[in-house]
Order: structure tokens, then C-alpha cells, then sequence
């Protein structure tokens, strides 16, 4: 379903509006944005560029700390505590670890390489 609706956003952009859109705020989500670019909406002259979205970013590194906090939430670490302990992976640390992530990635976005 989103596939197609964004095609049609694309292909209908320069008929309907009298526009390019040459960039694509990506939510992670690799399907559409091939999609798109591999039908080439404007042709060869006009490449499309996926654009990550920060606040994506970030909540997938919190979606994946959390699953791995709960795969591992009951074996014992080394120090004979879990994974989700005290002093460990609570959802506080989370929520601080994707801030500072997000954060970090903000602050240094001009400096891709």
C-alpha cells in the first residue's frame, strides 16, 4: 500500500504540480524508495535521493535495543545479573542512549564521511 501511493505522489508530481521531487525523507524502509528509483518517475536526467529521517534512526536503534533487552532478559550476564538490571540496560538508559544517538548524528550530519 505505501509503495504505491508514494509512486503515485512521484509520477503525478510534475502532470499535476509542476514539480521534481529530487529527495526522499526515508523512514527505513528500503521497498519504496528502490521503488521509486528504480522507475525513474522523471527519468535518467532527474535521480532520486533517499534522505534517513533522524527520528527514524533513532527509533529503530530503540526498537532493537528493546527486542535485545527482552531476548536476553532473564539469562544471567557476566556478574550474575540480567541484561535489564541495575546499572544495565533499563528503558531509562534506552530512551538516554537513542537521545544522545540522535543527538550525535544532528550534530555531525555535515560531516558524512
Amino acid at each position: 500500500m505505501e509503495v504505491c501511493g508514494k509512486q503515485k505522489i512521484f509520477f503525478g508530481s510534475e502532470q499535476k504540480h509542476g514539480l521534481k521531487y529530487q529527495r526522499y525523507i526515508g523512514d527505513g524502509d528500503s521497498k519504496t524508495f528502490s521503488s521509486i528509483a528504480e522507475k525513474k518517475p522523471y527519468g535518467d536526467s532527474v535521480p532520486i535521493e533517499k534522505i534517513e529521517c533522524v527520528g527514524h534512526v533513532q527509533k529503530r536503534m530503540g526498537s532493537r535495543l528493546r527486542k535485545l533487552k527482552a531476548l536476553w532478559g532473564e539469562k544471567k550476564l557476566s556478574g550474575g545479573k540480567t541484561i535489564g538490571g541495575k546499572g544495565r540496560l533499563t528503558d531509562a538508559i534506552i530512551s538516554k542512549l537513542t537521545n544522545f544517538y540522535g543527538n550525535a548524528i544532528r550534530a555531525n550530519s555535515h560531516n558524512v564521511n
